[in-house]
Order: C-alpha cells, then structure tokens, then sequence
C-alpha cells in the first residue's frame, strides 16, 4: 500500500479516535468539566494530535454536537413507516426524536450544553438538509390533500422547534421519563390537528 494512503488512513483514524474519546467525555461529564488533555489521554494521543485536527475545544465540540444531532435526526427519520399518512409519519418521527432524547449522551450533547454553547439553531447542514426534505414532505401532503394547506416552510420550522423544545423539557427535567410520557398525547393532539380539515 503507498506511504500516502497509509499516512491517510493514520490520520483519519486519528481524528476519528480523538472525536469518539470527546464524545464519551462530553455526553459523560459534560462540556465544561472536559479537558483536552482528557479526551487526548483517552484517544491515546498527543495534545498536539488533538490541536493538528481541532483548532480547540470549542471547535472539537461543535463537530461532536453535529454528529450526535446527526444521529438524533437518524433515529427519527428511520423510525416511520412509508406507507402510514403524513401525521402518522410525523407523530412517528417527532416522538422518536423525544425518545432519542432520553438518551443521555444525545441529552448531554444537544440539549444540555449545546442550546448554552452554540446556541438553539447552530449552523449544521444536517439540520440544514433535514428542513429541506421535511418541507417538500409537507409540501407533496399538502398538495394531496392530506394536510391542511399552510405554509410548508413556516410549517417544519414550527415542527422542527415542537421537537427542539420538547426535548428541552426532557433535558431540564427531574423526571425525564415522565415528562417524555406526557408529551407523547401532547405530540399526538397537535399534530393530528393538521389533518386536512382543519383550516383556519
């Protein structure tokens, strides 16, 4: 094998080891309890390893919070069923997304010290690409006459903040599984009242 793909794959490995050690950290113990000497002790490099890939902390954080909301998003829109209507398909994916967010790494990460971080709409093409195929998802139901004719775009925004939020009052919560329980009818009541006939 040449010296150049070798060296390539050392390096990758590298950074995917020191991004899988930051995660663990992070969604362990949190962003402002984590060092960098931490997570390069743990990936079993250098600090300089650490620097050559990540510019700091802050940077290495954010590339972890883009993959574990990637992941978030994953679990959500793998769990509908393609032949259910449009507001199953949405109850399905929303209430996947709060079941996600009892885990607590994702609730760490996402909820917890990323909203402090990075703020509560962080610049993540994922996300980015997620309201692009939520909207056209609304647009072509709409358009069909399985929900109610409102504005796509204002529409997943509204959606994508249901979720933002009810994940929020997970993560705050002393009783995550509760409240995650009491969302569920909630989730169900709002959603279902976009069915087609109801206009205002």
């Amino acid at each position: 094998m040449p010296a150049r793909t070798l060296r390539s794959q050392h390096v990758e490995a590298t950074r995917r080891a020191v991004l899988d050690a930051a995660r663990s950290a992070f969604g362990k113990q949190g962003y402002a309890q984590t060092s960098i000497e931490e997570i390069a002790a743990a990936a079993g490099v250098t600090k300089g390893a650490v620097y050559h890939h990540f510019a700091g902390k802050e940077a290495l954080f954010r590339v972890v919070h883009a993959e574990v909301e990637a992941d978030a998003l994953a679990r959500a829109t793998g769990a509908a069923d393609p032949s259910a209507g449009p507001i199953d398909q949405l109850v399905t994916q929303l209430n996947a997304y709060l079941d996600a967010a009892l885990d607590g790494e994702i609730q760490r990460i996402t909820l917890v010290d990323g909203p402090a971080l990075l703020g509560l709409e962080p610049d993540i093409p994922d996300q980015q690409a997620a309201h692009q195929a939520l909207r056209s998802f609304l647009t072509s139901a709409i358009e069909r006459g399985q929900i109610a004719r409102l504005d796509p775009d204002v529409l997943a925004h509204m959606l994508a903040g249901l979720a933002l939020h009810g994940g929020l009052l997970i993560a705050r919560s002393g009783d995550p599984v509760a409240t995650r329980a009491a969302l569920g009818p909630a989730l169900d009541a709002l959603l279902h009242g976009l069915a087609s006939g109801v206009t205002r």
